[in-house]
């Protein structure tokens, strides 16, 4: 061991160069290569920073077992899950998310369905990318988190299989394997995994409303209890090849399936009140939410390597087909109606089906001038078509009945054309990446039912520079800049309802235009145990969420509007040490201030508060074999546009053990042991307040077992 102390982590700077794999000083996160009868072991950081990513080595710890990956995105440096699957980065909403490095296409919901159903135990690491080079695509104001899975890397036959039992309120299973074959020309390579994930939440929900014409007087409030039953079942497989053509050209393909189910089992009250407190109705609510979706990607690839200075052309085709459906039902039962109440709530039933394709042409080159100056230049084209379907209807006197003012038929089409080209040069103590990329946009969405069009077309620029200067071995200073867009999806756009209950829904806005994004960065490093970065970032027609209460039928919309703008800036430290020679501790700190500025409701918007979290990532190595891990965050006080999200606290443990000759770990967790992890959101304007709580479902103790044939 040469040093005591690690390199301080920045987080998530495109330019904050750090420690380098070469260095072996880390968070106890092992990789085994057998040569013979000769196993070399070398240690990662739990924390790897590169020159444009923060890595967050996950494969082999302890805390990345018998959860799924949406839960382990929580702990990546500077992510913060919503309760509905939203992604935040240093305060900042608008997250793009790649998986081996390609764009998902999927709207929130459907995303965060398919990050529940894939296995933790699946991931190798975690690429989060603030401020991302030409390279990259623009998408994603707040930066790209890419989802790196495991990969075989012996020759011959090898492969996993692993099992795993959580209990929180409800039972959680995982099981899987995978195989691999390599010979020197040609791998094969596949797996298989069955999830289900059982979970409860309550639900508490307190809304004041005021009279429009007196914001000092009460019109209403409301108060909603909701228990849901969520079970989660999927199957996810793969398989692929690659084979060399000659040495330098290589060929591959891979096929990957998603097939899930999804329930939600809600059962509650809602009580309404008037402005003098008097109850006006009391209802018993039931709402079932039946879902299905089958996610399947063919992808073929290749890359050939030109000579040996570094010449190299990649292509890849991309074809993913994507359907989901929804079946809803809400019923409620009055047990009181004062005669004066205008609140008249029928059943309701909706079909919710969704049709999405996408294709992705990609061609990347990079052509080496000489030792100090390279270029990359590329093609990216992406053809996306989404069909939505939405049918409700309301019961009538016994009789189902088409809600004409809820059915809609959305089409929609895009289509995205790149080109970029990224400049580098290093020096002996300086090195500058810069690129510029441009965009072409072309989108085209048709109510049907409405017969409404929304068509648009544009081309921007997406320029990204980054520098870097070594004052010497201890002491450097790094700098960046990036320009990045957010647009609406076709779930943003989509003007359909989605009921969450008879109470509570959610609808795109058709007049959602795109976020741009301007973020800079500058960086400060002192040896191998401290880091600094402050930065900064203003979004123009920055989309947030909004809400609007209907006081006919006592229910609350809510939807997405543009803002006029936003600013985020903070500061980052940073810093590892190794405590004792059997204990290593990673700790983060990230202090910010969100700022949004606009007007909702004829109501000028002007929201800011500082805030900051704060992580320990804490390995144990107790005897020979036997491991503990502990991982604490603390998130204070912040906002997102109109609302602001109360302080929680999750502490994470767990316990591994090698056995059978190293070839099997038993490892045993619990998250969120104290329970802490509760989400609480509120929201004040002129006209209301809301205050939503969440019981999350998120302690879970899990066993899990895996073995490496």
């Amino acid at each position: 061991m040469k040093n005591n102390y690690i390199l301080a982590l920045s987080l998530l700077s495109l330019c904050s160069y750090g420690q380098t794999e070469a260095q072996l000083d880390s968070l106890i996160a092992l990789q085994n290569t057998q040569l013979g009868e000769v196993i070399i072991s070398a240690k990662k950081p739990l924390f790897t920073q590169k020159s444009d990513k923060m890595i967050f080595n996950v494969e082999n710890s302890v805390l990345s077992e018998g959860s799924n990956v949406l839960d382990l995105l929580s702990r990546a440096p500077g992510v913060v899950v919503g309760q509905d699957g939203t992604l935040s980065l240093r305060g900042k909403s608008g997250v793009s998310v790649m998986i081996n490095g390609k764009m998902t296409y999927l709207s929130q919901k459907d995303l965060a369905n398919m990050l529940k159903s894939t296995s933790s135990s699946a991931v190798k690491h975690i690429e989060v990318i603030t401020n991302p080079s030409a390279k990259y695509d623009a998408a994603g104001n707040a930066g790209i988190v890419n989802i790196v899975l495991k990969s075989a890397q012996l020759t011959g036959l090898s492969g996993t299989v692993f099992s795993n039992y959580g209990r929180g309120r409800k039972n959680r299973t995982n099981s899987g394997f995978s195989l691999n074959y390599a010979q020197e020309r040609f791998s094969l390579f596949g797996d298989y995994s069955y999830t289900f994930r059982g979970e409860e939440e309550r639900k508490t929900f307190e809304q004041t409303f005021y009279h429009p014409s007196q914001a000092s007087l009460l019109d209403s409030k409301t108060q909603q209890y909701n228990t849901t039953d969520e079970p989660l079942t999927s199957n996810n497989f793969k398989i692929g090849a690659e084979y060399a053509l000659t040495p330098k050209t290589h060929l591959g393909f891979l096929v990957d399936a998603k097939l899930g189910r999804y329930e939600n089992i809600v059962r509650g009250s809602n009580t309404l009140y008037n402005g003098a407190d008097q109850l006006l109705t009391d209802a018993l609510t039931q709402n079932h939410n039946r879902e299905s979706w089958n996610d399947l990607s063919y992808s073929i690839n290749g890359r050939h390597q030109f000579n040996e200075k570094g010449g190299l052309l990649n292509f890849d085709v991309l074809y993913k087909n994507n359907s989901f459906h929804s079946n809803q039902l809400q019923r409620a039962n009055y047990l009181h109606i004062d005669p004066e109440s205008t609140v008249a709530l029928r059943n309701r039933r909706g079909q919710i089906p969704s049709a999405l394709e996408v294709w992705d042409v990609t061609l990347d080159a990079t052509i080496p001038w000489n030792a100090h100056h390279d270029m990359e230049i590329g093609w990216k084209s992406s053809i996306k078509s989404n069909d939505n379907p939405t049918t409700y209807e309301f019961e009538e006197d016994g009789h189902w009945v088409l809600d004409p003012n809820t059915t809609n038929h959305f089409v929609f089409k895009e289509q995205i054309h790149a080109a970029y080209v990224n400049y580098k040069y290093q020096a002996n103590r300086f090195q500058l990446q810069a690129g510029i990329r441009m965009e072409y946009t072309d989108i085209d969405g048709e109510q049907r039912a409405l017969q409404q069009r929304n068509a648009d077309s544009y081309t921007k620029f997406f320029p990204s520079l980054s520098m870097k200067y070594e004052f010497s071995e201890q002491h450097s200073l790094h700098t960046s800049y990036s320009k990045r867009i957010n647009r609406p999806s076709h779930f943003d756009l989509n003007p359909f309802r989605f009921y969450d209950d008879p109470f509570n829904y959610w609808y795109g806005n058709s007049d959602l235009i795109p976020e741009i994004s301007h973020s800079t960065e500058l960086g400060y490093s002192w040896g191998n145990w401290f880091m600094i970065a402050l930065y900064w970032s203003q979004t123009q027609d920055v989309m947030t969420s909004v809400f609007d209460y209907d006081s006919a039928t006592n229910t609350t919309a809510s939807t997405q509007k543009n803002l006029d703008n936003s600013y985020n800036y903070g500061i980052n430290i940073s810093s590892s040490v190794r405590v004792y020679s059997w204990w290593t501790s990673s700790n983060l700190l990230n202090v910010f201030e969100n700022r949004y500025r606009g007007s909702y409701l004829d109501q000028r918007i002007d929201t800011q508060r500082a805030t900051f979290t704060v992580s320990s990532q804490n390995s144990f190595q107790l005897v020979e074999g036997l491991q503990a891990e502990a991982n604490g965050q603390y998130h204070a006080k912040s906002n997102i546009g109109l609302f602001e999200r109360a302080a929680h606290f999750d502490l994470t443990l767990g316990l591994s053990k090698q056995l059978l000759k190293e070839k099997g770990t038993l490892k045993l967790s619990v998250t969120d042991v104290l329970r802490t992890r509760n989400y609480e959101i509120s929201s004040y304007t002129a006209q209301a307040r809301i205050d939503k709580v969440y019981q999350l479902d998120s302690r879970i103790a899990t066993i899990s077992f895996t073995y490496k044939i």
